[in-house]
């Protein structure tokens, strides 16, 4: 079974001059021996493909692999092999079909956009239609962009539009930096460091732990917190704490749920424990945070 979240959008006149609408948008992670690719469900008619047989959009994808491997056609004969670091950025009326391998599986994030300024960046030169298949690498912040893509979407909140083409932008500009700065021979450990990150994001609330992200990349724990730390200055134990309460904070913000309930989710033994480390790194508990989200808000609305 396939772990999914994704959103089709509506935009209106005012979105369309800002110069790029977001229609799409979404992450998919799909397990080794899946059953079927793309999944059956909850895709309009013109979104679902075969992939023997391709499919033809009238916007641009942008789609990016954190994990696996699989194909992408050019055409029903040619294919070009994808893995972890890949980003596809398919132009609109072009043949294409892609899939992952069945014996790996993939992660997938995708959006899907169309706009005046893209097309003026295709025109320009900035981006070609023979050139589909960028290898940018592993980067978590490419992953970060996609997941606050998702998250702004299925809210739909005024103005959302703007910012979800602010992403499209900020993800373009990074595969054309790094599409010409990657190296394929970047240190090993680069390249683990870099995979630990994403693997903490896209496994967050799975509860993954320090250990076991260490022992995905066939590291010894303490060889992986020593490293990690050089890297990015704080303990992996450090860095998923930190995940985690940007994430609680979301929740506070933008639902409904209670502490109780946000704890859960976030793998915590209770809500106590949860309110405690909240707490000690933002200097006062969840409930406190979300009333002075509400009385901030309220106070804008009145001026």
């Amino acid at each position: 079974m396939s772990r999914q979240s994704f959103t089709y959008l509506v935009s209106g006149d005012n979105d369309r001059l800002w110069g790029i609408t977001v229609d799409n948008v979404g992450e998919y992670f799909v397990p080794a021996n899946y059953d079927c690719y793309p999944p059956l469900v909850g895709h309009p008619e013109n979104y679902f493909f075969d992939i023997r047989k391709g499919r033809v959009m009238d916007n641009y994808q942008l789609i990016y692999i954190t994990q696996g491997r699989g194909w992408f056609h050019v055409t029903p004969e040619k294919r070009v092999a994808l893995s972890g670091g890949s980003m596809l950025i398919i132009p609109p009326y072009t043949w294409h079909s892609y899939y992952p391998d069945k014996k790996t599986g993939w992660q997938e994030y995708w959006i899907g956009i169309r706009g005046a300024h893209i097309d003026s960046r295709y025109e320009s030169g900035f981006f070609s239609c023979r050139k589909v298949v960028h290898e940018i690498g592993l980067r978590e912040s490419i992953v970060g962009f996609y997941k606050e893509a998702v998250a702004l979407a299925l809210e739909e909140k005024p103005g959302y539009q703007q910012v979800l083409a602010a992403i499209a932008n900020s993800i373009l500009a990074y595969t054309l930096f790094y599409d010409a700065n990657f190296s394929d021979n970047k240190n090993e450990v680069d390249g683990k460091m870099d995979r630990a990150r994403i693997l903490m994001r896209e496994r967050l609330l799975s509860g993954v732990t320090p250990e076991q992200v260490a022992s995905m990349l066939n590291m010894s724990y303490s060889w992986f917190r020593k490293t990690f730390k050089a890297y990015t200055h704080v303990s992996p134990a450090h860095y998923i704490t930190s995940l985690k309460l940007q994430e609680a904070k979301s929740f506070l913000l933008n639902t409904s749920m209670s502490v109780k309930e946000i704890a859960y989710r976030l793998h915590y033994e209770n809500a106590a424990s949860f309110s405690a480390i909240f707490k000690k790194y933002l200097g006062m508990t969840p409930s406190e945070y979300r009333r002075a989200c509400v009385v901030s808000l309220l106070s804008d609305e009145k001026r």
